[in-house]
């Protein structure tokens, strides 16, 4: 099970370093694909958990609702901007009630999954587009970001398999508060270290925020995403990624990330 997770490692982790540093359309599509990927599983594990759910709004919209918000050119966070992403928004709560309204079966809950999925994936994570294209540093706080998740995620696994004994949390029985202390002061240095390679262009306060936002949230996102597993009783979203599981395995740190960290650093600027 090693070899496969670090073959899948060693060929994922400089295409995605390259397509960081690309920026533009080539790591937008990259960000779609992966939307769309997590989509996919997303919708598999509500049929396998048996969870109603509106497979044409949640692929159609899915993907309307990131567009939107590139189209906007990543300004939701100011005033003045198209509104394509607010009407996108509007659009999909509209479209979800009137799917349902004109369903033979009508389902409450299938709404509910649905702009679950909708927004959990789609909107959530199209704000690593948003980050990216911050100026003058997107791209190094992108890496920041990436790179701190991947050294807290290591450390948080290492740390607890070694020394955890307090469980964290009964939705991820394997996980400690040990291994999530470890992970959450290798995130704050991890930040501190990036502020010194990125030539102290951002301030000792920032990064320290930051990694303590990251060592927070990304933990509660991995968790967050246990939950939607839990429900449908597997345990990985997909076998798409050999030795990291799904899409939604290698990526959930950054459903509650990517907004975490866009609106902090747009609102600390």
């Amino acid at each position: 099970m090693l070899l496969p997770r670090v073959l899948t490692a060693v060929i994922g982790i400089p295409v995605v370093a390259l397509l960081i540093h690309l920026g533009s359309l080539p790591y937008a599509a990259f960000v779609f694909t992966i939307i769309a990927l997590a989509l996919y599983e997303y919708y598999i594990l509500m049929k396998l958990g048996g969870k109603p759910v509106q497979g044409p709004t949640l692929f159609v919209m899915g993907l309307i609702l990131p567009a939107a918000l590139f189209l906007d050119h990543s300004t939701i966070a100011q005033a003045g901007g198209d509104n394509f992403a607010g009407s996108a928004v509007t659009l999909t709560v509209i479209t979800a009630l009137v799917y349902e309204i004109f369903s033979k079966n009508k389902y409450l809950e299938r709404i509910g999954f649905t702009l679950l999925g909708l927004f959990m994936i789609s909107w959530c994570m199209v704000h690593l587009i948003a980050l990216r294209s911050i100026r003058p540093d997107g791209e190094a706080l992108t890496f920041m970001l990436i790179v701190t998740v991947w050294v807290m995620d290591t450390a948080a696994y290492a740390f607890g398999r070694s020394f955890g004994k307090r469980q964290l949390s009964t939705i991820s029985p394997k996980k400690t508060w040990e291994g999530a202390l470890a992970g959450f002061v290798s995130a704050i240095l991890m930040t501190l270290l990036s502020r010194a390679l990125m030539h102290n262009s951002i301030s000792v306060a920032f990064a320290v925020t930051a990694g303590t936002l990251i060592g927070v949230f990304g933990q509660l996102s991995d968790i967050a995403e246990s939950m939607v597993k839990r429900a449908a009783g597997v345990k990985d979203s997909s076998n798409l990624l050999p030795g990291h599981g799904g899409i939604l395995d290698r990526f959930d740190s950054y459903i509650f990330l990517a907004p975490v960290i866009y609106y902090f650093t747009v609102y600390a600027r």
